[in-house]
């Protein structure tokens, strides 16, 4: 049977309306400040909560720093510094508590993740030293344009098998990668199968981000659907009101519905 994933931030009322749903799994959304201090400590207590409760936790490693998307990569010193501090934090906790965390190499195309022989060996070495910290603890998200992306032909012979990266795989970044092809997206799936241990499940109309409910896209989910039964994942449902998770739960009665 499909498990129920969703994702919010550890603010009371995102955390309180996702448990109200008895989820499986629930994803945390990281923000810049939330691995110092008083904010760190609330981040543990709330793993600790939840996984008394049997649900299963993954982190995701904040996406921005000072309102700027991270990069691997980053030119500048000071966001680069950051993106390996935050990387060691987090390797700590996933350790302590036994979980797992979600990490992007880059999320918009930049010169520095654009797909030519430096970038990629300078993302790939970038990602060696991450896995220092904890090979198995992150899980490398695909964005839609660049490097890291199923737009570039050569991701998986020049980056992710060579490092045997474990994988989150975003179903609609690639679908977008693919310009709508689902038959693409699909090859693709079963050739990083090995390398897949977590999915985000989210539709698209394959032309850019839009994080559309399951069904409101042109995503064709028959054939992905025995992939989501053998390993976890959460809807990354773009939501009209962040404290209201009923466009997650009914991307999965919809998923449920073409199991029935």
């Amino acid at each position: 049977m499909l498990r129920l994933g969703l994702k919010c931030s550890y603010e009371p009322e995102q955390l309180n309306d996702r448990l109200k749903y008895n989820p499986d799994i629930i994803e945390l959304h990281l923000y810049e400040d939330d691995l110092f201090g008083e904010k760190r400590q609330l981040l543990e207590n709330t793993i600790s909560m939840l996984k008394t409760k049997g649900i299963q936790v993954f982190l995701h490693h904040p996406t921005k720093y000072h309102g700027s998307y991270l990069d691997i990569n980053h030119e500048q010193e000071e966001d680069y510094l950051y993106f390996h501090l935050s990387t060691r934090i987090l390797a700590d906790i996933c350790k302590t508590y036994s979980i797992q965390c979600v990490i992007h190499p880059h999320y918009i195309l930049t010169r520095t993740c654009e797909i030519n022989k430096e970038n990629t060996e300078n993302v790939r070495n970038e990602i060696n030293k991450i896995l220092s910290y904890g090979r198995n603890i992150f899980l490398w998200e695909n964005s839609i344009n660049g490097v890291f992306t199923a737009q570039n032909p050569n991701w998986f012979e020049e980056v992710v098998k060579p490092l045997n990266l474990p994988l989150t795989y975003d179903i609609s970044h690639a679908f977008i990668s693919f310009k709508g092809n689902n038959d693409l997206l699909i090859n693709q799936i079963k050739q990083l199968d090995t390398h897949i241990q977590y999915f985000h499940v989210v539709d698209s109309e394959g032309k850019r981000h839009d994080g559309l409910p399951l069904g409101a896209g042109r995503i064709d989910w028959k054939p992905i659907i025995p992939y989501l039964l053998t390993r976890p994942y959460i809807y990354e449902i773009v939501l009209k009101d962040r404290t209201n998770a009923s466009e997650m739960v009914d991307s999965h009665e919809y998923l449920l519905s073409m199991i029935e």
